[in-house]
């Protein structure tokens, strides 16, 4: 079980001088992805006003994986791979439906925060073992490619 969280045809205005989506779109879609999906979850507009709690980004982690290039459909297909009583770990696939191939994934780990102490705090119990079941759900798929990779950069030459 996965989620659908975010669809949309890339417009003119995405494309750089390179000819293809700019990285910073990359970002943006998969932002409103995890904004859809925090909303489709419990987590949203509606908790943060009537608990005063909320959440925010810990870590996250960006792969681009293929060009994306004017008017190509794309789709963001989301997870929560896990939860605990103050965390929670997304892993978001950006697909180049038109293209029929992964373009990008995200993987990002929340906090849960109380917004008048801003500092983390533990979610209501009802909604974390919502949230725990339904990472139970989404364990039950075989897990992407690319959960839990490192920055791969280069190494020093050796003088």
């Amino acid at each position: 079980m996965t989620m659908s969280t975010y669809a949309s045809q890339v417009p003119a205005e995405w494309i750089d001088v390179n000819g293809h989506m700019n990285a910073m779109h990359y970002y943006q879609v998969i932002y409103d992805a995890h904004v859809a999906m925090t909303e489709e979850i419990g987590l949203g507009e509606d908790y943060v006003k009537s608990t005063n709690c909320g959440k925010a980004v810990l870590e996250s982690h960006m792969v681009f994986e293929s060009e994306v290039s004017e008017g190509e459909q794309l789709e963001v297909v989301s997870r929560l791979l896990a939860v605990d009583e103050k965390r929670l770990h997304f892993f978001h696939e950006l697909f180049n439906r038109t293209q029929s191939k992964r373009a990008a994934c995200s993987e990002q780990v929340d906090i849960h925060i109380d917004l008048t102490r801003r500092c983390s705090s533990p979610m209501p119990k009802k909604l974390f073992e919502a949230l725990k079941n339904l990472a139970k759900k989404h364990q039950e798929q075989p897990i992407p490619e690319g959960v839990g990779r490192k920055v791969r950069g280069p190494k020093l030459p050796e003088s």
